[in-house]
């Protein structure tokens, strides 16, 4: 096996895994219910995130995924917030 075939076949498995999770997220039908352990998850996330940002991106898969994601989650947060105070004044 070639180092390009084995890089290949990482992808492909990541890609897959990563389906397979999306899949198994999107039948949860709500996440409310689970919102404290959201939460404990989410800081895990941003802790390990700050912690391996700067290993080398081939060490430590989905790191750069990971912190993309949180600075979108937290956008999101920070735009709820603004249109609830404005719905408030």
């Amino acid at each position: 096996m070639t180092p390009e075939t084995k890089t290949l076949d990482v992808a492909n498995k990541d890609a897959l895994e990563r389906a397979e999770t999306f899949e198994a997220y999107d039948a949860i039908p709500s996440l409310d219910a689970h919102g404290e352990v959201a939460r404990l998850i989410l800081a895990e996330v941003a802790m390990l995130t700050k912690k391996y940002r700067c290993v080398r991106r081939h060490d430590v898969p989905h790191i750069a995924e990971l912190s993309g994601l949180l600075d979108v989650f937290w956008q999101e947060v920070k735009m709820a917030e603004a249109h609830r105070e404005n719905l408030l004044h």
